[in-house]
């Protein structure tokens, strides 16, 4: 009897530390789908909290290696629309890495979702693979590659360019592209990236309150992709 009693109170403690961590964990999700759900109306775009296709999907049209990362992906949060004639998709992309557990063979732990806010676009032409991001990105976080230098130091203190096709990189970042990049574009660690039709504007864990800052930054650097820079 004396176990049982035992047992029940360690159980009534493990209660009273894990469910306010966990309605906590609850509330600030759903509070960031609401603060989300509100931007979307307040920009004149749809909002659905969960995937319209079927769950993780959606991700997986979309040729860039952001998407097939990890063991378990989930999208979520979606805002889709038109924003100053361009069509868009955003959402929050999710994923979880598979973690050693002291070698234990078959050991399925997981690491807690790792976050990225996502926004894409289609544009005109097929073009190279182009990552333009943050200069500050962790090396273990960079994309491949050699660098590709521009003329401007402004510019490359601020942004590293990478691409298997140096040329086409260049004539991607005229000067009206870069001026946007150093000048106007949200003061967010954003990364933006180019394969063939698809633009794609990406951060992690960004705040509700910041999603508007990419959703509408997606539509400039789109437009601004130059002619010489088709594809």
């Amino acid at each position: 009897m004396p176990l049982l009693l035992a047992l029940a109170a360690l159980g009534a403690a493990v209660v009273l530390v894990v469910a306010p961590l966990y309605l906590d964990r609850f509330r600030r999700e759903l509070s960031r789908a609401d603060e989300i759900q509100q931007i979307a109306g307040a920009l004149g775009l749809a909002f659905s909290r969960t995937d319209p296709a079927y769950p993780g999907s959606t991700a997986f049209r979309y040729p860039f290696e952001l998407f097939s990362r990890g063991i378990e992906q989930t999208c979520e949060n979606f805002i889709t629309g038109t924003v100053n004639g361009v069509d868009l998709v955003a959402f929050d992309f999710l994923y979880r890495q598979r973690l050693d557990s002291d070698g234990e063979p078959g050991s399925n732990v997981r690491s807690e979702p790792i976050r990225f806010s996502c926004a894409l676009a289609t544009s005109d032409g097929s073009r190279p693979h182009v990552v333009i991001e943050p200069a500050s990105t962790p090396l273990s976080d960079r994309a491949g590659g050699e660098p590709v230098r521009l003329e401007w130091s402004d510019f490359n203190a601020r942004y590293r360019v990478a691409s298997p096709d140096r040329g086409f990189a260049a004539a991607l970042l005229d000067l009206g592209l870069m001026t946007w990049l150093v000048d106007e574009a949200p003061d967010l660690p954003l990364t933006w990236e180019i394969q063939r039709d698809q633009v794609l504007c990406r951060a992690p864990g960004v705040a509700p309150k910041d999603v508007a800052a990419l959703v509408t930054a997606l539509p400039e650097f789109t437009r601004r992709i130059s002619r010489g820079a088709s594809g």
